[in-house]
């Protein structure tokens, strides 16, 4: 399953309430877009839902960013079958851009390639 880890916690409170951006990213054949986002009821992570259309084809998936080891996951929701497109990766890796905008850490590993991730600035 494609997943970004950061290093360090997230201050979720801050990305909650900062304006994650919503507006559509075109890449390739692709359209990807973040719906909108909700915060855990403890505070300690989000739910981030996306479209990505590609080839008139929709996907609808579901993001976990969530506490990991002491760390900071970014990946899918474990309880929803969705293709793992090349898009979908590239849409992970957009949130974590937005993330690190508003203060996350540093990309500690992932298992998403680099083409995927080319453009994107993940510190």
């Amino acid at each position: 399953m494609p997943h970004i880890i950061l290093e360090g916690s997230t201050d979720f409170s801050s990305a909650a309430t900062t304006e994650i951006q919503t507006g559509p990213h075109r890449w390739g054949r692709a359209v990807l877009k973040t719906e909108r986002w909700w915060t855990r009821s403890d505070g300690q992570g989000l739910l981030v839902e996306g479209v990505i259309v590609e080839f008139s084809r929709a996907l609808h998936p579901l993001a976990l960013v969530a506490p990991h080891h002491g760390d900071t996951a970014i990946r899918l929701w474990p309880y929803l079958e969705i293709e793992k497109t090349r898009p979908l990766q590239r849409w992970l890796a957009l949130i974590t851009g937005n993330l690190q905008s508003v203060g996350a850490g540093v990309l500690k590993t992932t298992n998403i390639p680099d083409d995927i991730l080319e453009g994107i600035d993940l510190r």
